[in-house]
């Protein structure tokens, strides 16, 4: 995994902004789409959805940080960006909190196996494909 990172300049200069926490995530997807059974899915999942230490708990605290920066603005577009990112936060909360039995309801699946497909007798084989129909020759327009 490599370390991205974002240049952001505002109004105390530049600052540099890690995307480690981006690049986790992406890693972590790509773990749950090559999972190899629902358990193992499941146990990837807590580390997303577990209440005290999953990506959305540790999200909600970071939304609720930059809420307590946002307050400290001077203007009243920060004390509305306050109360946006708080609300952002209490969402995110109550998106973990519905999902509290999603990791248990996950490692509780059963895959289906794929069916074997059945052999092709040679009365059963597949027909030709249709000809193409002749095309009407070209009209002449003046």
């Amino acid at each position: 995994m490599h370390d991205t990172t974002i240049t952001a300049e505002g109004n105390s200069g530049t600052t540099t902004v890690s995307t480690a926490c981006s690049d986790a995530l992406l890693k972590l997807t790509d773990q749950i789409n090559g999972s190899t059974s629902h358990v193992q899915a499941a146990a990837l999942l807590r580390q997303i959805l577990d209440p005290d230490d999953g990506v959305l708990a540790r999200l909600a605290d970071s939304l609720e940080a930059a809420a307590d920066k946002a307050k400290e603005a001077e203007e009243d577009d920060g004390f509305d960006l306050s109360h946006d990112l708080a609300d952002a936060a209490a969402e995110v909360r109550s998106i973990g909190e519905n999902l509290q039995t999603a990791e248990a309801r996950m490692r509780t699946l059963i895959s289906l196996a794929p069916s074997p497909r059945p052999q092709l007798s040679p009365s059963r084989t597949p027909s030709l494909p249709p000809r193409p129909l002749p095309t009407a020759p070209p009209r002449h327009t003046r």
